[in-house]
């Protein structure tokens, strides 16, 4: 008995692009970026990057974590490790943070006082509602 086996070829493309980063106690950490194009039958081509949804769930696990160990606190630790992986992300956790304080104030607007520093400057009291509003115009 012979069986025959069709493969159905597709047009995909892979990019593996490695980027490295000194982490702060001087270890070094490869980050690896998969970028895959695929085009379907009818010519569209759409593609996926495995950087954005990694930063994607590595910001929100981190967020709900340091949510969850604060939200019995009457204010946020900010020097909890949670937070520090979201501030330690950067401008990748950014987009991700304005989507945040797009819903309502939030202590996360901390992040960003630490990610650009000096780009807030603050006088006297400032209340969290403004100040999420203050770095959602900037940042616009």
């Amino acid at each position: 008995m012979s069986i025959d086996y069709i493969e159905e070829q597709k047009d995909v493309r892979e990019t593996l692009s490695l980027s490295e980063r000194e982490l702060k106690n001087g270890n070094v950490a490869f980050q690896f970026s998969l970028s895959l194009s695929v085009v379907n039958e009818e010519g569209e081509s759409k593609s996926f990057d495995t950087k954005q949804v990694d930063n994607a769930v590595t910001f929100y696990q981190n967020y709900k974590y340091w949510e969850q160990e604060t939200k019995m606190l009457s204010v946020n630790n900010l020097d909890n490790s949670y937070f520090r992986g979201i501030v330690d992300m950067g401008v990748d956790a950014v987009p991700y943070i304005l989507d945040e304080l797009k819903k309502g104030p939030s202590q996360l607007v901390n992040a960003l006082d630490l990610i650009f520093p000096g780009v807030m400057q603050y006088e006297g009291f400032v209340s969290l509602k403004d100040a999420c509003d203050k770095w959602l115009s900037i940042l616009k």
